[in-house]
Order: C-alpha cells, then structure tokens, then sequence
C-alpha cells in the first residue's frame, strides 16, 4: 500500500487524524473513493453530491458545498491520483449516541492505482466469497465507513483471482467487494437492488443511465445465482476501475465476445477501460 501524499482534515494538512474520532471508533461517516486525472476528479459532481446524500441518510450535517469542492481543489495538485473523501460525525465524546450532527471532513490522496494490465480488455477472474452481506435496510445503497464485510471478504484469495462476489442472505449476489456487479442475458442489462445492502456507486449510476440512453433495457431486482451464472456476458464497475469484464467466476466461464459489455466500456470512456474499436 503505497503512503499518503497528502492528508487535509477541515481543510488543513495533518500528519494524523485525532485519537477520538467517531469514525475511527463507530464508523459513524462515510465516504468516496475518487479517481483524479490530470487534477481533475472523474465525475466529481455526481460523487459529491452522493457523499453528502449518504451523509445526511445516517444523520450527518453536510458541510457547505463549497468546503468540499475547496478540499478536491486542493488535491488537483498531485495531477494524477487517488483521493478518498470521508465526513466524520464530529465530537469526540465517548459512547454511541451522537452528540451532534456537524461533519469534520477528511481528505487523503495517494498515487493513482496501478496499471489495469489489460483487465479491462480481457476480463478478470473472480471468486465467490463464503462470506454473506447481512441485511440493513436503514445502511443499503450508503457508503457507510464499516467495511469488515468487505475486509472478511478480501482474505486468502487464490492465485490469479481479481475480486470477490458477496451474496445476501436469500442467496442473491449482490457487488463484488470493490465494485458493483451486472451481467448480460439475451441483451438484457442485469444488476442487483442494493435495497437491503451493498452500496450503490456512482459508476454504477452512470452505466445505468448510459444503457438506458443507448436503449438497453436494464433490469433492477434480486436474483439467484444461477441467473449469473447463465448469462451471456458479466462485468464489474468501480470508480477506480470502471468497466471490468468477468471472464470467470469460480470454475464458469464467460464466453470472450462481450458485445453489451465493449459498448458501455466505449460509452463511459473511463480511462481505464478504454477498448480499441477493432476490439468491441
């Protein structure tokens, strides 16, 4: 894991965050995880404007737009990069009953993500998790700052496995523990509510808005495995990532020719996934 290049708490470089901060101790925040480019944020206003949505859904003041907007500007330095973005309910008074609803905000960036290697043309391979996304209606959909599901699910993975698919407890797959899941049957764009849990992404938002522009029909619901499993073609996108292709999940296999797939890739023109036109 590389080291930070900068750290902003309120707006002002630190070296740590306070000892007594309720993120750190309850996970009372939440937060994005950005992709900057050239110094600019990818998609910066519908990130921002989900952020303070998530905020405000767990009960977290949100700050004024502007502090926000102030805290990215100042990363825009770095060109290139990765930049998390959390508001912490402030206050540093023990106990779990919340003593305010005012935000502190914490701004970290560190260097770009590695290099795709060609995952986005020739698809990943994934794994299904053992590890079961419990159900919390008031939480789903939010990027909430409790992540040990995912944590859980990110151990030991084997050789050559990318991601991880977590499934709910009526044994739906739900996201990957990174990115959110969709898949492709008889033209069809598939993905699963997160009405019950996982977190609904930006990218996921705009890929659902690009395939409805281009007249994909898109379906949002819980479904078995099985119906993932008897698709023509699956994909994961992340903010970081993307548009990334399933080449296999465990030991099924994907069909190479990915026809839904290239053209939502080509459509949201994410520097990561960026397909040549002789490939899609």
């Amino acid at each position: 894991m590389s080291e930070a290049l900068a750290i902003l708490w309120n707006g002002e470089p630190v070296s740590a965050i306070p000892a007594l901060s309720r993120g750190l101790h309850y996970g009372d925040g939440v937060f994005r995880t950005l992709l900057q480019q050239r110094g600019t944020v990818i998609a910066a206003d519908m990130q921002l404007a989900k952020l303070l949505a998530d905020a405000t859904a767990i009960g977290i003041a949100p700050p004024p737009i502007g502090q926000l907007q102030s805290d990215l500007a100042a990363a825009s330095r770095f060109g290139d990069a990765t930049v998390k973005l959390l508001l912490l309910r402030a206050g540093e008074r023990r106990g779990y009953r919340p003593q305010t609803d005012a935000a502190d905000r914490l701004l970290v960036v560190h260097p770009p993500p590695a290099s795709a290697g060609g995952r986005a043309i020739d698809g990943i391979r994934a794994i299904r998790s053992p590890v079961t996304l419990a159900a919390q209606p008031l939480l789903a959909g939010i990027k909430h700052l409790n992540r040990l599901e995912q944590v859980l699910a990110s151990r030991s993975w084997p050789d050559g496995v990318d991601e991880a698919l977590l499934g709910d407890d009526r044994g739906h797959p739900v996201c990957a523990t990174r990115a959110n899941l969709f898949w492709v049957r008889d033209g069809v764009l598939h993905t699963p509510a997160l009405d019950r849990c996982g977190v609904a992404g930006v990218t996921r938002a705009r890929v659902l808005a690009l395939a409805a522009a281009a007249g994909i029909d898109c379906r949002i619901g819980g479904q078995p495995w099985s119906a993932l499993l008897a698709a023509d073609e699956a994909f994961l996108s992340g903010s970081l990532i993307g548009i990334w292709p399933l080449r296999a999940i465990d030991g099924h296999c994907y069909e190479a020719q990915r026809p839904v797939t290239r053209h939502l890739q080509g459509l949201l023109a994410h520097p990561s996934d960026l397909v040549p036109s002789n490939t899609r």
